[in-house]
């Protein structure tokens, strides 16, 4: 198919040549004669010519070998260890230094945080015995209360608060004739005693603290009596009255004082 298409190719050229050379001998033996004319009007364009067929594909080349890898070459042989040096010799011993000065005390730290309680410790030693002190005078230093009241005359047949007509001692002025009452100035341990005598042979008589009884004493004949002990506070009273509502309230008393009425401060509190 090559070879067909470059005979025709050939062939093609030639032709053109010989008309060429033809319309040269023409035109040049026209001009020997004639004038030249007026150029014709150009004629219209042929047809397209037919596609020409493909060309065929070249085969493909041969691939070419790669090259062979070099030989690797051998380790070269291993250095040998220089030689150790000399220690040297030892230098002298340079003088010792002067001390340094002290330093500045440093910022006092935090208090550092409470410890537990440590264990009780033993017992220590007693101490060495003091001076003897000077006796106390008791006389003005202590508080003093006691008081004695007595009927001196017959008190017939009583109610309520027994009031004595005479008192024989009111140390402190705590009892009041008036009422009959005794009123705590001292808050502390007291006694009190109480004496009573019937005109018929039976009385029943009661030591009483704010209106409460605390004691009893009756009586069927001659003279009894009873004794209590009270622990009193600021402004408590205490007195004797006969038994309310009953006929065991007939007393008897005259210049021998049969009947009394006592107290006194034991200690204050």
């Amino acid at each position: 198919m090559y070879f067909r298409f470059n005979i025709l190719f050939i062939i093609a050229i030639q032709v053109v040549v010989i008309q060429a050379n033809s319309a040269q001998t023409a035109s040049e033996a026209c001009n020997s004669c004639c004038t030249a004319g007026i150029p014709g009007i150009p004629g219209q364009h042929g047809n397209p010519g037919a596609s020409g067929q493909q060309g065929v594909n070249g085969e493909k080349g041969m691939k070419g070998d790669y090259g062979e890898q070099g030989i690797k070459g051998e380790q070269g042989i291993k250095g040998k260890q220089g030689m150790k040096g000399e220690q040297g010799m030892k230098g002298e011993q340079g003088m010792k230094g002067d001390n340094g000065r002290d330093g500045l005390d440093g910022v006092p730290g935090k208090l550092g945080p409470k410890g537990p309680q440590g264990l009780i410790g033993l017992p220590g030693a007693n101490g060495v015995k003091g001076q003897k002190g000077e006796k106390a005078n008791i006389t003005n230093s202590q508080n003093k209360s006691a008081f004695t009241a007595v009927f001196t005359s017959d008190p017939g047949r009583a109610t309520g608060p027994l009031k004595y007509d005479t008192i024989i001692t009111n140390v402190g002025n705590d009892y009041n004739k008036e009422t009959g009452k005794f009123v705590c100035a001292i808050p502390g341990i007291y006694a009190f005693q109480v004496t009573s005598r019937a005109s018929n042979g039976k009385t029943l008589t009661k030591i009483m603290k704010n209106g409460d009884k605390q004691v009893s004493v009756y009586m069927t004949s001659y003279s009894a009596s009873t004794m209590v002990i009270l622990d009193l506070v600021l402004g408590d009273e205490v007195w004797t009255q006969p038994h309310p509502g009953s006929t065991y309230n007939y007393y008897y008393s005259d210049g021998d004082r049969y009947m009394s009425f006592s107290g006194f401060l034991l200690y204050a509190t």
